[in-house]
């Protein structure tokens, strides 16, 4: 008798415990998969610099959700949506985050080769600067030392600013021959 209690105690919680799941519909306004690796990306980057230096971040006055926000021209509700819609399919929040993970991995390696080329550059400047035989390479050194930092204040962009530290380097190396 007591089995055939316990036993229709736990039928009647497990008949309550089943209950229907609900599924998210698609929003009417879903970010497509491509933006939606671009935001993930974004975020990753942006929660990494707050990570790193949050008083910088804070001092820029940038907030990191405004401005995803507002880079991508969405809203924080479309994103709630689309990021749900996502997570309960799962076989597509995979395939975004994996797509997230080789954008991650192409900037590391990208930036990782350019912080090489730069301290290459600058070995190959302290080098020539050593050079205690060609003194009138010194002004010229300097010259364009002051033009490439002139040019990092006006640039965003590293890739420019070591292309020119490049050609400049490779010139003052076959002035040097």
């Amino acid at each position: 008798m007591r089995f055939f209690k316990y036993s229709l105690i736990f039928v009647i919680f497990i008949g309550i415990s089943c209950q229907d799941v609900k599924h998210v519909s698609k929003p009417n306004n879903l970010i497509p998969q491509d933006k939606m690796v671009d935001i993930l990306t974004e975020i990753v980057l942006v929660n990494s610099a707050r990570n790193y230096n949050k008083v910088m971040l804070e001092k820029s006055g940038i907030k990191p959700n405004q401005y995803i926000y507002q880079k991508f021209a969405i809203d924080s509700v479309q994103f709630e949506k689309s990021n749900e819609y996502y997570s309960e399919n799962y076989n597509d929040y995979v395939s975004i985050f994996d797509k997230v993970k080789d954008s991650l991995d192409a900037l590391k390696e990208h930036y990782n080769k350019l912080t090489e080329e730069e301290k290459k550059i600058e070995d190959s400047l302290n080098k020539i600067k050593l050079d205690k035989n060609r003194p009138d390479l010194k002004k010229e050194i300097d010259s364009i030392e002051v033009e490439v930092d002139s040019i990092a204040k006006d640039s965003a962009d590293a890739a420019i600013l070591d292309s020119i530290k490049a050609k400049e380097t490779t010139r003052l190396r076959k002035a040097t021959r």
